[in-house]
Order: C-alpha cells, then sequence, then structure tokens
C-alpha cells in the first residue's frame, strides 16, 4: 500500500472510502496498517455489521500485527451475524447490539469500551451497512457524537464505507467529522484533509 503521509498516520479518526472488494489492495490493507499502529498493550476495537465475530477474529490474525500470537481484540456485534459457536474457543470479548438502528445502544456499548481498555484502536466496518438501517442525517450526527467520544478516550479509529454504493454528496457528507479521508479506487490509494470535503446536509435533513 501506499505510504501514508505522516499526518494521516497521527490522524485521530480516518474514514476509508474503499470498494467492499477491494481486499489488500484497497480497503483491507488500509484496515490492516491502521490496525498495525497500535501498541502491544492496547485493543483492537472491531464494530461488524456483517461478519461473525470468529470471522473478525480469523481476519485480525491475518493482520502482521496479530501474527502468531493470540490478538487482544473486542467485538461489537451489530443485528444479526450469524451464529459463531467456533468463538467458544477464543479469548475475545464479544458484545452485542440487537438492532442494527439502535445508536443509541451502540454509543453507549462504545462508550463502556473506551472506559475498560486505556488503549482503544477502533475498525468500524462499516457505515455502508449502517444506512440500511438509519438515515444519513441520523448518521451524521452519530458519527459526531462517537468521534467526540473517541477524542475524550484519546482512540484512534477508522470508519468503513463503500463509494460504489453512494453518490458523491453522500461520501463528502460522511467524510466531514473526521480528521482524514482515505480513499482507494483500482489499486491506487489518495489521502485527504476531511476539512476539504465539508458539506452542508441541508439537502438531506
Amino acid at each position: 500500500m501506499t505510504e501514508r503521509p505522516d499526518w494521516v498516520a497521527a490522524a485521530a479518526t480516518t474514514l476509508v472510502a474503499a470498494p467492499s472488494l477491494s481486499g489488500e489492495d484497497g480497503g483491507g490493507g488500509v484496515c490492516t496498517a491502521f490496525l498495525d499502529r497500535a501498541g502491544p498493550s492496547a485493543t483492537s476495537l472491531w464494530v461488524t455489521y456483517t461478519r461473525t465475530p470468529s470471522a473478525c477474529v480469523e481476519a485480525y490474525r491475518e493482520t502482521s500485527h496479530s501474527t502468531g500470537a493470540t490478538p487482544t481484540l473486542s467485538v461489537i456485534a451489530v443485528g444479526d451475524t450469524g451464529t459463531d459457536a467456533a468463538l467458544s474457543r477464543e479469548t475475545v470479548t464479544v458484545q452485542t447490539v440487537s438492532t442494527p438502528s439502535d445508536l443509541t445502544g451502540l454509543g453507549i456499548t462504545l462508550s463502556q469500551s473506551f472506559s475498560a481498555h486505556d488503549d482503544v484502536v477502533v475498525c468500524f466496518d462499516s457505515l455502508t451497512a449502517l444506512l440500511q438501517y438509519v438515515d444519513l442525517p441520523t448518521v451524521y450526527e452519530f458519527l459526531h457524537a462517537v468521534t467526540g467520544q473517541l477524542d475524550a478516550a484519546d482512540a484512534g479509529a477508522h470508519f468503513h464505507v463503500d463509494p460504489t454504493a453512494h453518490d458523491r454528496q453522500t461520501v463528502d457528507a460522511l467524510a466531514s467529522p473526521f480528521d482524514a479521508v482515505v480513499e482507494c479506487c483500482d489499486g491506487n490509494v489518495r489521502f485527504e484533509r476531511a476539512d476539504r470535503c465539508t458539506i452542508s446536509l441541508i439537502n438531506f435533513i
């Protein structure tokens, strides 16, 4: 993957805009790079709308940071991510938010997770899935609240979105609460300061 500029590496919150199936050459590689920056005592918190917790464990173990070690991983599974009997053998904390549209419940669960760990790196997968259940203005307000929580907890986070599933105006609206945006397309990676994506939400409200 293209080397990140220092200001991207230092960003507390980043929006990763990449097609869902882009793999390690796209959003997957960016995700790996952000998870790799976690220190040895950090906890990676994975918020998932689409994968089972055991699938998150498997994906996390494929990162270079966790190779050969049991990952320090906590998973928040939102909605019906499927049964997960295999996870009984794993030492992974799993919390659930049963209703995908329950942003209050998700916000509380995130806040509790931030309080439970001194050093947290968050992967939120994904805003595209969330937008299937909640409208854009509500998601926008949620992002402002969560980025505030992250700042208070001194935690780092990246949030995934599939730009092929939304128009450009929607992606720009989602980007504005973040410190940085990483866009992946056809194997190319572009970095942008999120304040350049600021957009009025008047058309959405």
